[in-house]
């Protein structure tokens, strides 16, 4: 396989490992980086934008809690 280097497959683990849904500290562990910021700097791109995912789980939690004071 020309071309194929470590640092590709490094690369490659990270991107698979994020779309797979990894957590930016849990890619950060895995390559060994300092901080996460690091990580979101060569990697940020790759992790989808979750605005809704959280404005729904806040509402789902906000919806409970009120049926939660109705009973």
């Amino acid at each position: 396989m020309a071309g194929l280097t470590p640092h590709k497959l490094r690369h490659t683990a990270a991107s698979l490992a994020i779309a797979a849904g990894a957590d930016v500290k849990v890619v950060q562990q895995m390559l060994g980086h300092a901080d996460a910021a690091m990580t979101l700097n060569v990697y940020g791109h790759l992790f989808p934008d979750r605005l809704d995912e959280v404005a729904d789980v806040l509402d789902a939690q906000r919806t409970q809690a009120l049926v939660g004071m109705a009973a």
